[in-house]
């Protein structure tokens, strides 16, 4: 076929593409093998750690708080966030539930909102904390210069001046613990040379749908294996931009927040490693976050991270070379760190396996050998599924979704090295508390945008894979490039949001109402329970909102009203503080009231429900995953 089609020239193209399919080849496996070592290299720590008993972040300092609060270093929590309208209140709450002396604490709301109802929610939140005696400030700026870096640095600089030793940092989404703080300020305090820790991100909403699920295996495997070996073995690991605490002379001396790249974590982390500052992933101390279920955000989040770490390397390449660092520290840096993991493995998912090995298909005098193309691929993707439970099951789902987003990552490295406008394009990834099954909750709606590339891509490897298999040639591969074009077709359809036809929902016993009204009903006696997954935002209700009643429920329970305050401008302040701190009953002047009687009788109390987390650890405060709702008249 392609003798057709280049005719005279057909040589020519042959040699080019021999050429292109060698170097691809090599860069395949460079990939390949840097992420085995990667895995064995976590291997021979977890065995050490099992023969010493002694785990990484054991062999450094670890210097046990004052029994007298009062003597504790100065904390302070940053909160950027820009029009997060579903989460922003669930994270002022969980910082201000933090366990610390409340006269050493102080939580910097950096609001960049432009929707007037999120500073409403976030103003209200604010206001509440300080009238129950915490220091909580919310700074808006009035241009969002720099994104997220010059909020940071705007924040940073009246924290400095307050005399501030240490600075967490969390995005809106996420869900720290009460006890973050007591469990990783100790490593900060007793090794002067580090500049940071890290913790590991936990998911929320994994299953919610087969995007999420996918995102969870590569996520878990950077986690779990990446950060946690290159923390082990003194290697340079970045600033995941949340979920960690920094030491603010370290920021200071590093320069501070940067907003030349849209990775202004992973530029800090650098200089601040460029400068000889050390860093601790504590693997044993998590943080719940949630994955984004849209494509359209994933596809801007994806963007976002790929892109930054090419303008990156592009901008710090001369500092790395002119850094105190050893000759071996910045080979490793410039080319497996940014050159092969930041940059080569985008090309190998997209230009190898799905242009070359389709073209070769079509190309009888090009062969490419068999372990390359499958025995390679498959124990790279057993070995990445390995630290996700079950994640084998899903490692054929992984390896297709990741294929068919290397059109976007491809472009967003091809941009940077380019330094195209697009490259410093900053879009928030929308969370919209999905994980959280409450009333008010944003129903996902796959939306009707298209995306061309992805759909070009989609019917250039589905006609090789129908045409090869017309000619019994490569048979398996052409299975295989049928599959994959399907999938890429779905990616640019959008059809990947949960509702459409790869955006299946894997979680069915967690609570849903409205639209979706699968909801599971446990008996304990009297007492009905309600599995779900866990708990995460506090969404209230708008006006226009309504709960329809969930056919699914049993006679035990019924909705028997919904009201709203009659007073909606005081109403808001006398209820919450009536209420018990739980995150599943805080009401506004906005939000819907619901009676639910076990016993049928309009006049008893909430006292035979509880919400109870399935799997997750009863905590106090707003955030409880095991509530009583007691004592509550509706």
């Amino acid at each position: 076929m392609m003798e057709h089609i280049f005719k005279g020239y057909y040589p020519v193209y042959v040699a080019v593409l021999n050429i292109l399919v060698h170097v691809a080849i090599a860069l395949s496996v460079l990939v390949s093998l840097d992420r085995l070592v990667c895995i064995l290299k976590y291997a021979f720590i977890r065995l050490k750690a099992f023969v010493t008993g002694k785990m990484p972040q054991q062999c450094w300092n670890f210097q046990p708080l004052p029994q007298d609060s009062h003597e504790y270093p100065m904390v302070a929590i940053q909160l950027p966030m820009f029009n997060e309208r579903a989460v922003c209140q669930a994270i002022i709450d969980c910082c201000c539930e933090m366990n610390w002396e409340q006269s050493k604490l102080h939580i910097q709301v950096l609001d960049d909102s432009t929707d007037s109802k999120t500073r409403e929610l976030v103003d209200e939140r604010v206001l509440t904390w300080k009238e129950r005696g915490v220091s909580i400030s919310c700074l808006r700026r009035t241009n969002r210069q720099g994104y997220k870096a010059g909020a940071m640095k705007e924040g940073m600089e009246i924290l400095s001046r307050q005399g501030y030793r240490y600075v967490a940092v969390f995005d809106a989404d996420f869900k720290p613990e009460p006890d973050f703080l007591m469990r990783t300020i100790p490593h900060l305090h007793a090794n002067p040379n580090v500049g940071y820790v890290q913790t590991r991100w936990v998911f929320t909403n994994p299953d919610e749908s087969y995007l999420t699920k996918a995102q969870e295996l590569s996520l878990n495997y950077h986690m779990k294996c990446e950060q946690y070996v290159h923390s082990a073995t003194g290697s340079f690991f970045n600033f995941n931009g949340t979920a960690g605490i920094w030491r603010v002379h370290c920021i200071e001396d590093a320069g501070g927040w940067n907003s030349r790249t849209t990775v202004e974590d992973m530029d800090l982390s650098l200089r601040a490693y460029l400068k000889g500052w050390k860093a601790i992933f504590l693997d044993d101390v998590t943080c719940l976050n949630e994955l984004p279920a849209s494509f359209f955000a994933f596809r801007k989040q994806q963007h976002r991270w790929t892109c930054g770490p090419a303008q990156l390397w592009l901008k710090a390449h001369k500092d790395i070379w002119s850094s105190d660092l050893s000759t071996f520290r910045k080979l490793e840096l410039t080319i497996m760190y940014f050159g092969a993991r930041k940059c080569a493995t985008h090309f190998v998912a997209l230009g190898f396996f799905c242009t070359l090995v389709p073209l070769s298909i079509l190309t009888p005098e090009v062969t490419i050998p068999t372990w390359v193309l499958v025995h390679l691929p498959i124990l790279v993707t057993l070995t990445t599924a390995a630290f996700t439970p079950k994640g084998w099951a899903y490692s054929i789902l992984y390896v297709l979704f990741e294929n068919a987003m290397g059109m976007v990552k491809l472009w967003a490295v091809i941009t940077a090295l380019l330094d195209l406008k697009r490259a410093q394009e900053w879009v928030v990834t929308t969370k919209l508390g999905s994980s959280d099954k409450r009333p008010g909750t944003t129903m996902m709606i796959p939306s009707c945008r298209i995306y061309g590339g992805e759909l070009l891509f989609g019917i250039m490897l589905m006609s090789v894979g129908t045409l090869g298999l017309m000619q019994m040639a490569h048979w398996g591969l052409s299975s295989y490039m049928v599959v994959q074009g399907f999938v890429f077709m779905a990616f640019g359809f959008n059809m990947v949001d949960v509702g459409g036809i790869l955006g299946g929902r894997m979680d069915r016993e967690v609570i849903s109402f409205g639209q979706q009204k699968a909801v599971t009903y446990a008996r304990a006696g009297e007492h009905g329970v309600m599995q779900r997954q866990t708990t995460v935002p506090v969404i209230r209700l708008n006006q226009r909102d309504t709960i329809e009643p969930v056919e699914s429920c049993p006679p035990e329970f019924a909705l028997l009203e919904q009201s709203r305050p009659s007073s909606p401008s005081h109403s808001s302040a006398s209820s919450v503080e009536t209420l018990p701190s739980t995150s599943s009953t805080v009401l506004s002047e906005s939000m819907s009231v619901i009676q639910i009687d076990a016993n049928r009788s309009p006049t008893s109390k909430l006292s035979s429900l509880t919400l109870q987390g399935s799997s997750a650890v009863p905590r106090k405060g707003f955030r409880n995953t095991e509530t009583q709702l007691t004592d509550i008249m509706v």
